[in-house]
């Protein structure tokens, strides 16, 4: 089985991170909570942790300032262990390189605060960026609306740049983030129109969903088809398999992996590789 790009700057990352733990215990992906006077404020989910140290893998091209975002990791994990500092590892996987820094609690709270109370400050004008994707305001943000409607009005405007002869890669980053923003707010707004009964210029349809098999051996007996025509009707979800298998073998998923795969090889394919674009982090 091949090993994606992404798969291998994973899989380099954790090697670094066990080198630095050194056999000590590692949390992966936890969720941890910001609070300012014993009140969450905010929360994010940190890619690794071990005992005063703090990892995060990089993956884009572009190194950027990462701080803010370290800060409110340190802050909620200098809270909730009661400890006074922790040291930052950017692991940035298109350099091969790690790039460390060690923030205090203080320091990290007081950054932290900072850019929480930028964000909650209502004479703060707001403004579209990478990140707009993530952001519970999406339906109701000024610059996005903005952006979209001034992309609207001005479709002719825009129809006569020829995209086809973009051959600067800044440019073009420029352009796919304006489409992402868009595409963001785009689908806020569909997911809105569920809580109308009308809208203008629109008519709500309904089509019948998708019938599907709740009890596949109960399908087979009452379809009196033979064994052999009823399984070329039917697909199997490796997931799920694997599951499956891991249940009935008493063992881990991943040990499941393994052996499932060891044993239907001969009869496993594996599809075509995706390309596609990921926001640098």
């Amino acid at each position: 089985m091949k090993i994606r790009k992404y798969d291998k700057e994973s899989v380099a990352c954790a090697e670094y991170i066990r080198h630095i733990a050194n056999g000590r215990a590692i949390e992966v992906e936890k969720e941890v909570s910001l609070l300012r006077d014993g009140k969450e404020i905010t929360f994010g989910t940190f890619d690794a942790y071990c005992d005063g140290n703090l990892f995060d893998l990089k993956t884009g091209g572009v190194k950027r300032n990462y701080v803010p975002q370290m800060a409110v990791y340190v802050a909620a994990l200098c809270q909730r262990n009661s400890i006074d500092k922790i040291e930052v590892h950017l692991f940035y996987s298109a350099f091969n390189s790690v790039d460390k820094f060690t923030l205090t609690r203080g320091e990290a709270e007081r950054i932290a605060f900072a850019v929480i109370d930028s964000v909650t400050d209502p004479t703060r004008s707001p403004h579209t960026s990478e990140y707009c994707g993530w952001c519970a305001r999406k339906t109701e943000c000024t610059a996005l609306n903005t952006m979209a409607l001034t992309v609207a009005d001005k479709m002719d405007l825009v129809s006569k740049y020829n995209i086809a002869e973009i051959s600067d890669p800044v440019v073009m980053g420029q352009y796919r983030e304006v489409a992402d923003a868009v595409e963001h707010w785009a689908k806020a707004v569909k997911s809105k129109c569920a809580d109308f009964d009308e809208i203008q210029g629109y008519k709500k349809t309904s089509r019948r969903g998708k019938k599907s098999i709740s009890d596949i051996t109960g399908a087979l007996i009452h379809s009196g088809l033979p064994s052999e025509q009823f399984i070329k009707a039917c697909t199997v979800s490796y997931p799920k398999l694997k599951k499956q298998f891991a249940e009935h073998m008493k063992v881990s998923e991943e040990e499941a992996d393994k052996e499932l795969a060891a044993r239907i090889s001969s009869v496993t394919k594996e599809g075509h590789p995706v390309d596609y674009w990921r926001k640098e982090k």
